[in-house]
């Protein structure tokens, strides 16, 4: 690492790796959190648990969501069904072949 300077920013955490004989940037390493522990292992090790927790809130929400479509489905079938039977419609399904 003789043949390189490693900054940092102050502001943004961003380390910027510079060749030391022509002064050009080489890599830019920016942090993997807002609130870098230091180590970058770490700081992706936290971010992959992040995410996990992140997905598996998620498919809960939608989970959740879908049952209660299906509730409101259901109700909405109950309702139609019950006003057809009192209505007295004849309520079986079609027969294609009926109609021969």
């Amino acid at each position: 690492m003789d043949d390189f300077y490693q900054i940092t920013c102050p502001e943004c955490k961003t380390i910027l790796i510079v060749e030391r004989r022509t002064g050009k940037i080489v890599e830019v390493r920016r942090p993997i959190l807002d609130s870098s522990t230091g180590d970058r292992f770490e700081d992706a090790v936290k971010k992959v648990r992040e995410r996990e927790t992140l997905a598996d809130e998620k498919f809960r929400k939608a989970l959740e969501s879908q049952k209660t479509k299906k509730s409101k489905l259901d109700q909405l079938f109950q309702e139609t069904l019950k006003k057809v039977e009192e209505s007295g419609e004849d309520i079986r399904p079609v027969n294609p072949y009926d109609n021969e």
